[in-house]
């Protein structure tokens, strides 16, 4: 007991300020003030994702003395859900006064809502197409042949369900509008899901490939040749269709183009595949392509 007698006074000068502090807390008016605090999800594991819509914050409504509420500000409040150890699926959460943090001498008098829910998907990635997207016409006599993106593909990840869904990124748009040669352009991609992400750099690289307007031709009743070889193919003619620049095409004659069959290394009597050659300095001309594809090569019977 003697230990209750040591600092007496001191103790009672400390009693009596307690006793006094609390009649003047007891005694004095309270107020009230609702606030939106936000919602801090503690202990997140790493390999989940939270989907639907999330609850970014709670209406909560404090009681304290006048003083106090009237200093309260946005940071002083706010809701902690601990997710430690969460799995896959939903999860329903009771918000209490406890899981409320306020300054001291701030009571928690109501919480809404005050339950939530929560749903979590396990993280997945997936690499998925970008696709380029371009604005504008090009000048007159002009079109976009190609347009390409490099790298031409970007890996996401986000919501194992969102991820399943997502079939390509897209780019910002490039403008071609008027252009008489190649557009290149670096351009940040995007997503349309919101809750996806993309991993690494979020701009590539778009090339618009820009050329005069190609048209087609068609050339009929060409002769096919029979090289390295002697006698008869059936049928002897062929169609070739060519693709490239109006202007070029119009200058395009008969005599440029060759059908042929290699004689060596056709066989009597079977199908021998048709090649078809052009002559140079056709700039920008090509074969599409042509019919017969393929041909019977008889060789000449000896005259006896």
């Amino acid at each position: 007991m003697r230990f209750l007698l040591d600092h007496l006074p001191l103790k009672l000068i400390s009693l009596g300020l307690a006793v006094l502090l609390w009649y003047v807390i007891a005694g004095e008016k309270t107020s009230e003030m609702g606030l939106a605090v936000p919602v801090e999800l503690q202990n997140f594991p790493q390999d989940l994702e939270l989907t639907g819509e999330p609850v970014n914050a709670v209406e909560v409504r404090l009681r304290a003395s006048p003083g106090i509420i009237q200093r309260l500000g946005p940071g002083d409040v706010s809701a902690r859900i601990d997710v430690k150890g969460a799995i896959e699926g939903e999860r329903i959460v009771h918000l209490t006064a406890d899981s409320i943090r306020v300054p001291f001498g701030v009571r928690v008098v109501k919480i809404s809502p005050a339950i939530i829910t929560l749903n979590f998907e396990r993280t997945q990635q997936k690499v998925v197409p970008i696709r380029p997207r371009i604005l504008g016409r090009p000048a007159a006599g002009y079109e976009v042949a190609e347009v390409t993106a490099q790298p031409a593909e970007v890996q996401v990840l986000g919501p194992k369900s969102r991820v399943n869904d997502v079939e390509s990124a897209y780019t910002e748009p490039i403008s071609v509008d008027a252009a008489r040669s190649d557009v290149v352009e670096r351009v940040a991609i995007g997503i349309e899901d919101p809750l996806l992400r993309i991993q690494g750099t979020p701009r590539v690289e778009v090339t618009a490939r820009v050329r005069e307007v190609h048209d087609t031709r068609t050339l009929e009743g060409l002769p096919i040749a029979l090289r390295g070889g002697t006698g008869t193919l059936r049928p002897a003619q062929a169609s070739v269709v060519l693709t490239g620049p109006a202007a070029a095409l119009e200058k395009v004659r008969p005599d440029d183009v060759k059908a042929y069959v290699d004689g060596a290394a056709a066989q009597a009597g079977q199908p021998a595949p048709v090649a078809v050659e052009l002559a140079p300095g056709l700039a920008g001309v090509t074969v599409r392509e042509w019919q017969p594809s393929q041909v019977v090569w008889r060789p000449l019977r000896p005259r006896r």
